[in-house]
């Protein structure tokens, strides 16, 4: 997997005050009075943005505000807290003037104290989300789960504080007194990337609709997204609720279903939704996070009773215009064995039907039928859904109406290579997973 980030270099210069002072490995003294300034790199030719990324909008790429959060590894207190907004920051080319790469270097100093120190950094948090931060805990950062609303760490149209970012992993760092900056003391470079996974669906090119009727108005929607996250992904990637889910731990989205974009839709203009991440253990598909595609379905022909009343003369097929037909209630028996399927407006003669076939009627509500993707399943932990990962689905075939409800029909079973969908991943930046998908029933 590769991952386009930027760093955060932090840099401490000293000061003439001291405090408190302990001894820490190395012989350096704890307490002392010192400032540390940061800065950091883009490797882009846009100074708002913080990738060369070309499969991210200007607001998911924008740098507004930059959180340093220093610790005590051994109490895990904070020892400092700094906000600085993206424009205290001055832009100089990293290779020379003709360089695409910038680094970009603030011109406030924090105050700090030397001794071991533990780096945390956000960037583009929420003034609440900084606030909230400041004074908490190392563990808030790494092993506590933190309730969290998609809206506010995310700015899709960019009028807000950006798309929140945090450190890939805590940094330690000594600080000591007389820094030499040209052998590089004091200094940690920090990685970081969205808190926040990308997931957008499209019409394949040649997509192949294999149904016995008209299937339309297709939107997606994520289902089983995390409400909770670690701010700081741990090593293994393993999230709060990765070996038990509980009642409550999942957020059901089937109310906000998006609109399923055409093929090579440009990246600005496309329709994602976003979601924190969600691994598990045992990948079963009531726990796993899952894209849900509904669309409308009018059947070409359903049934009716051949005499106008009952099934004494047995069934007739009756074509439907389904260019006029507004979707409705329909209903889909299938029967011999699931070899065939019929369609049918009326219910008593869908019963009857079923009753002559051993079988069951199932009732579409409004024409809706849906389908599930699970996305990443080639991963070695399949169907996780990562941070700073954009999943691009891509449909390239429909068979059959699919479920009648959003609800999957088996949810303490993981998904098998039966479950709707064909699968092709690609990994570029944010990073893109760009799957192929068939659905089917």
């Amino acid at each position: 997997m590769k991952t386009k980030i930027f760093t955060i270099a932090a840099l401490a210069a000293t000061a003439l005050l001291a405090s408190c002072v302990k001894e820490v490995p190395h012989g350096v003294k704890e307490g002392d009075a010192t400032y540390m300034a940061i800065s950091f790199s883009v490797p882009s030719g846009a100074k708002t943005r913080a990738t060369t990324d070309n499969n991210a909008t200007e607001a998911e790429a924008a740098l507004k505000w930059v959180d340093v959060f220093i610790y005590n590894p051994s109490t895990g207190n904070q020892v400092t807290h700094k906000r600085l907004p993206f424009s205290d920051f001055s832009a100089q080319p990293t290779q020379g003037t003709n360089s695409d790469d910038y680094e970009y270097t603030a011109q406030t100093k924090i105050a700090t104290t030397t001794g071991a120190r533990r780096i945390i950094v956000g960037v583009n948090l929420s003034s609440t989300l900084s606030a909230q931060l400041s004074g908490a805990m190392m563990a808030d950062f790494l092993t506590v789960a933190q309730t969290t609303a998609i809206a506010d760490v995310t700015d899709v149209d960019g009028s807000k504080d950006g798309f929140a970012m945090f450190s890939t992993k805590p940094e330690d760092v000594t600080l000591i007194r007389d820094p030499n900056f040209a052998n590089q003391e004091n200094y940690a470079s920090i990685q970081v990337e969205r808190l926040v996974a990308k997931v957008a669906v499209q019409k394949d090119e040649e997509i192949k609709v294999v149904a016995d009727g008209k299937v339309d108005n297709i939107k997606f929607v994520l289902n089983n997204t995390n409400k909770a996250t670690f701010y700081v992904q741990p090593a293994d990637k393993k999230d709060h609720n990765w070996a038990t889910t509980n009642p409550g731990d999942l957020a059901d989205g089937n109310l906000s279903y998006q609109i399923v974009d055409e093929f090579n839709t440009t990246v600005k203009n496309l329709h994602p939704l976003y979601c924190l991440e969600n691994t598990t253990k045992a990948y079963l598909m009531g726990q796993i996070t899952r894209v849900t595609v509904r669309a409308t379905f009018v059947p070409n022909t359903v049934k009716v009773f051949a005499n106008g009343s009952s099934n004494a003369d047995g069934y007739s097929d009756q074509p439907v215009n389904t260019v006029a037909t507004t979707p409705a209630d329909f209903y889909s028996v299938i029967y011999n064995g699931g070899a065939n399927r019929a369609y049918f407006f009326d219910a008593a003669v869908a019963t009857a039907f079923a009753a002559d076939n051993g079988s069951i009627s199932v009732k579409y509500t409004d024409g809706f039928c849906y389908w599930d993707l699970f996305v990443n399943p080639k991963a070695l932990a399949p169907y996780d859904v990562l941070r700073n990962n954009f999943y691009l689905c891509n449909i390239t075939k429909i068979v059959g109406p699919g479920r009648a409800t959003h609800e999957v029909t088996d949810p303490d079973l993981p998904p098998t290579a039966s479950t709707d969908l064909v699968v092709d991943i690609q990994i570029l930046y944010w990073n893109v997973v760009t799957d192929n998908f068939e659905l089917q029933n």
